[in-house]
């Protein structure tokens, strides 16, 4: 697993960063998690612990990373190939 400082936005010459943790994907579906869902968060002394949220329902009918591309390869072609 890796922590990722990504800059979020330039505003006023300020730049916010946050903070991007990746979990290897074996490991979400190990989890049962899905993209999109809600995760709570938990910090006790020096260990963080991640939770699905009891609060909120995953965000379902959200488009995978795999569906987007697709979607994208389709109408990349479209665009190639005008009709006659």
């Amino acid at each position: 697993m890796r922590l990722h400082k990504v800059i979020n936005r330039v505003h006023r010459g300020t730049t916010y960063y946050r903070w991007v943790l990746a979990v290897p994907p074996r490991e979400v579906r190990n989890l049962g998690w899905v993209d999109g869902q809600r995760l709570d968060l938990f910090v006790q002394g020096a260990s963080l612990t991640l939770h699905p949220s009891r609060y909120s329902a995953p965000r379902l009918g959200r488009r995978s990373s795999e569906d987007l591309r697709e979607v994208a390869t389709e109408k990349a072609g479209r665009r190639s190939n005008p009709a006659p």
